[in-house]
């Protein structure tokens, strides 16, 4: 009886005895270790299998482990020269696949100075020393660089006192449009030139321009108009736009126009006049005219890029288009990356489209404002209280326009990116001298003027197309997403036999797994979990025999490996007859 209360005794203490439970952390990496085995096994990728094969030697499952670390690394290096490039180059210009009609673009927009800056008939009673020879002084000495030559000038003409407007000085001693141009005909169709060309002050003096769209569509300040934009020969003004184009529904007659046809018969003809006896002094070196072609919402720029047409000569401008377009897919890269803007990503003060070349415009009226307290009159009023510079800013004006010293300046151009759609022309010019002897001429105005002041005052020219389409240069990803997610998976796939898969595969026995089999055994802290933690055991049923249980998500349906467990206690105590 002693010996059977002994074991009775033996078998209650350790029936009563309770598994010292690990800790948590032990057990995840316990878990972690068993699914990365499984995961070994089991997974698509290119060597680890046999890397978790228990029946190869060490040095088998060694080899397979170095060939997939090279894999690896040679993966991971091909990714980084494709990302480079992805991010060096995101965007690739090329010809448009597509031919454009020149009828869906406007004509050129016709630009055109006579050299002469002021007319010898309305200045030559001025005299020395009044404002408007100090004002003359500076329109005639125009490439005076040194400042003490300049302030020289300026301290003996008294400019400082002069309260005179050089731009209205020079718009009402210049010559005007209506004894510039003799005769103007645009699609083989003869016209009034003054309801064609409009006075326009610019850099090189008072000018006229054709086809070009009125203030009321480029300036903010002047958006709010109620006047007629409706020319006297029955042209309507139409907003035309370098990204949207034209609009939908146009009137028959309308301007920015667009040509009908290629050759000079359907392109534009002018006949100039440069009234050599009222030359008083000119902007360069000799007399004629400056011919600047732009699409109809450019402000001209005539000193620096006019082309200069000769007295005496027919010049011929054969023009070709050049247009630059953007996919709406390159809008997802950044502004550096693609190194242009569109229409609605940059707003500007006084223009109400954004163009390179008016954005510049504005930074440089706002650095002369800030060193000068003044814009001056050909460059845009960006502040409705700043003053129109005087002779009076003249030394001012110059100074500040010297490079070295306007950092500012360039600090604001430097953001002043290319437009993505951008229009221009490209001008083939070639010329021949006008008749010197009596014969028949194509121009009945031409032939019947005198050939001496022919060839001592007028000038012909002929603007038209070569081709009736053309190709216009397309930004476009160089590297799409697209692309660049097929890059890398091909290279993925080709040296590691990497899929979406895998990914899946990865966070699954990795990541997954392992915390829910942490979160089962925290949730039911009797069951000791050896493999999955959706499986469960019973009776019968060897430990490497496991079954999935329909409530395998519910703690109940896990204890029954707990219940087998007591059973096999009890049957234990039973051993013994009582």
């Amino acid at each position: 009886m002693e010996t059977l209360a002994g074991i009775s005794s033996i078998v209650a203490m350790e029936s009563s005895k309770k598994p010292e439970r690990e800790g948590s952390s032990m057990f995840l990496l316990r878990s972690f270790g068993r699914s990365l085995k499984e995961f070994l096994k089991s997974t698509g990728l290119h060597g680890l299998k046999f890397v978790g094969d228990s029946s190869l030697s060490s040095w088998e499952r060694s080899f397979f482990l170095c060939s997939f670390v090279v894999a690896l690394v040679i993966t991971c290096n091909l990714i980084v020269n494709i990302y480079a490039k992805w991010d060096s180059t995101p965007v690739i210009i090329g010809i448009s696949p597509q031919a454009t009609s020149i009828l869906k673009v406007p004509f050129p927009a016709i630009t055109i100075c006579n050299m002469n800056q002021v007319q010898s008939s309305q200045v030559s009673h001025y005299k020395e020393g009044s404002d408007e020879s100090a004002i003359l002084k500076l329109l005639c000495n125009s490439e005076i660089d040194d400042s003490d030559d300049l302030e020289d000038i300026v301290k003996r003409s008294s400019f400082a006192r002069n309260t005179l407007r050089i731009s209205d000085f020079v718009s009402k001693h210049s010559q005007h449009c209506d004894t510039m141009l003799l005769y103007c005909r645009f699609n083989a169709v003869e016209h009034n030139c003054s309801h064609l060309f409009q006075p326009l002050l610019t850099d090189e003096g008072l000018c006229c321009v054709f086809n070009f769209q009125p203030p009321e569509f480029l300036y903010k300040p002047f958006s709010k108009s109620k006047r007629n934009l409706t020319m006297k020969n029955g042209f309507e003004a139409v907003k035309w736009n370098l990204e949207t184009g034209y609009p939908d529904k146009l009137p028959a007659k309308y301007y920015p126009a667009t040509a009908i046809g290629t050759g000079i018969a359907l392109g534009f003809s002018a006949v100039l006049d440069a009234q050599m006896s009222e030359y008083y002094c000119s902007s360069t070196n000799g007399p004629g005219f400056k011919v600047y072609f732009h699409n109809p919402t450019e402000v001209p720029v005539v000193k620096e890029a006019g082309l200069i047409t000769a007295i005496g000569y027919e010049t011929n401008y054969r023009m070709e288009v050049v247009r630059a377009e953007a996919v709406p897919a390159i809008r997802s890269i950044s502004r550096d990356g693609r190194q242009c803007l569109f229409g609605n990503e940059k707003e500007l003060i006084f223009y109400k489209t954004y163009s390179r070349l008016n954005c510049e415009h504005e930074c440089m009226a706002g650095y002369l404002y800030e060193s000068c307290a003044c814009i001056p009159f050909d460059y845009p009023q960006i502040y409705s209280n700043a003053t129109m510079c005087g002779m009076k800013d003249t030394l001012c004006l110059r100074r500040a326009q010297q490079a070295a010293i306007r950092p500012e300046w360039v600090k604001c151009r430097q953001q002043c990116l290319p437009s993505c759609f951008d229009l221009s022309y490209l001008a083939s010019g070639f010329s021949f001298p006008l008749a010197t002897s009596k014969f028949q001429l194509a121009n009945p105005l031409v032939e019947s003027m005198n050939k001496s002041y022919l060839s001592e005052n007028i000038a012909v020219i002929n603007v038209y197309y070569r081709e009736s389409v053309y190709y216009g240069n397309m930004k476009n990803a160089y590297v799409g997403l697209t692309e660049f997610l097929s890059n890398i998976g091909g290279v993925m796939g080709l040296f590691m036999g990497f899929s979406v898969i895998s990914l899946a595969e990865i966070f699954y026995f990795l990541f997954l797994k392992p915390l829910v089999e942490l979160f089962m055994w925290k949730r039911s802290p009797q069951v000791d979990i050896k493999h999955n933690a959706f499986a469960i055991e019973k009776p019968g049923i060897s430990d490497n025999e496991a079954m999935w249980h329909t409530r395998e998500l519910y703690p109940q349906g896990l204890t029954l490996k707990f219940s087998r467990k007591v059973k096999r206690s009890r049957n234990s105590t039973n051993v013994f007859p009582q």
